[in-house]
C-alpha cells in the first residue's frame, strides 16, 4: 500500500495542527510497528556483524558509540539515531550496518543523552564530541596504521533529530572546531527539522523543556552548515507538509549560504519507512551514502 493514502485526506484539517504535524508518532499509521522492526532487524545484524560497542567518547552516560568493523583501512561513516531528542537508541539502528559494511565501509552509530535528562543544545554538545573522537580515533576505528589513517575517508548522516543535531553540530558559525584541517566530509541528513521554534507549543516540549530565548542557538536554519561540506537533504514525500517544508527551506538556505547541496524527496515514503531504503547496499539511502562516502575526504 502507498504509505501516502490517507494523509492527502487529512492535510487540509491538520495544516495548522502543529502537534501533527511535527509528531511522527501521530501523524503516521503504525509508527510503533516501524520501530518494532528497526529493533528486529537490529538485533539481526549484530548476530551477523562484528561489533565493538558501547565505546565512550565522553563522560556522558549516553556518550557511547558502536562500531562495526569492515576491511582494515576501509572507509567510515558516521550515523546519528532520531527519536525526538527524547527516544530510541543506537542499538535501534544496527541494521544500518547492513546496508554499508558489506559494500566495505566501516559504521560508527552514536548515541547520545536524552531530553529530559539533558538540554537540546547539550545534545549537540554530545555530537561535537563525538564526531571530534572519531576524526581522533580514524586508524583504531579502520584498523589501520595511523600514517594511513588521514586518507581513510568518513561521511556523516543522521536522520529526524540526529539530522539536526548533525547540522547543529556542523553549523559554520559555532565557533567551535569540529573538524581537523583538510578534512571535508559529505554530509546526509534524512528527514530532519531545522527550524525548532514550531515545537515550542506542541506536547513533545514537555520534555524538550526549549525557551523562546533558546531556539535561534539550536536552530540550524539560522545557522546553516559549513559551506564547504558537501551536502544531502532528504525527505519522504509521505510525510506531513511542515516536515516536506523543513527540509525544501534548509536545503535553500544552506544553497544560500554557498553550500553544495542536493535535495531529494524519496517517493512513497513516511518519517519511519524511508529508513527501508537503508537496509541493505542496494537502497537509495544506502547508495547515497556509500558515494558519499568514497568522495569524502
Amino acid at each position: 500500500m502507498d504509505t501516502r493514502e490517507g494523509l492527502t485526506a487529512s492535510v487540509a484539517e491538520r495544516r495548522n495542527d502543529m502537534a501533527w504535524q511535527y509528531t511522527p508518532s501521530v501523524s503516521v499509521p503504525d509508527a510503533e510497528g516501524h520501530i518494532e522492526r528497526y529493533r528486529l532487524l537490529s538485533a539481526q545484524a549484530r548476530a551477523r556483524h562484528t561489533m565493538v560497542g558501547d565505546v565512550a567518547y565522553g563522560r556522558a552516560p549516553g556518550a557511547r558509540l558502536d562500531i562495526f568493523p569492515a576491511a582494515p583501512g576501509s572507509p567510515i561513516h558516521v550515523f546519528v539515531h532520531g527519536g525526538s531528542w527524547r527516544r530510541l537508541d543506537k542499538r535501534d539502528h544496527s541494521f544500518i550496518a547492513d546496508a554499508l559494511v558489506p559494500a566495505g565501509i566501516t559504521t560508527v552509530l552514536l548515541n547520545y543523552d536524552l531530553c529530559p535528562r539533558v538540554a537540546v543544545a547539550d545534545i549537540v554538545a554530545e555530537i561535537r564530541a563525538g564526531l571530534r573522537w572519531v576524526y581522533g580515533h580514524v586508524g583504531e576505528i579502520s584498523h589501520c596504521a595511523e600514517a594511513a589513517a588521514a586518507d581513510v575517508p568518513v561521511s556523516i548522516s543522521g536522520r529526524s533529530a540526529g539530522a539536526h543535531l548533525v547540522a547543529a553540530a556542523l553549523a559554520a558559525d559555532s565557533g567551535v572546531a569540529v573538524l581537523p584541517p583538510g578534512r571535508v566530509p559529505e554530509v546526509v541528513l534524512i528527514s530532519g527539522v531545522y527550524e525548532l521554534e514550531p515545537l515550542l507549543s506542541i506536547p513533545v516540549n514537555q520534555d524538550l523543556r526549549l525557551r523562546a530565548d533558546q531556539v535561534g542557538e539550536v536552530s540550524p536554519m539560522r545557522h546553516p552548515i559549513l559551506s564547504r561540506l558537501p551536502l544531502h537533504v532528504l525527505v519522504g514525500d509521505a510525510e506531513t507538509p511542515e516536515m516536506i517544508g523543513q527540509s525544501q527551506r534548509y536545503a535553500q538556505a544552506c544553497r544560500a549560504h554557498g553550500s553544495h547541496c542536493t535535495y531529494q524527496e524519496m517517493i512513497g515514503h513516511n518519517h519511519f519507512s524511508a529508513m527501508r531504503l537503508f537496509e541493505s547496499p542496494d537502497g537509495l539511502l544506502a547508495k547515497i551514502v556509500h558515494a558519499a562516502t568514497r568522495r569524502s575526504r
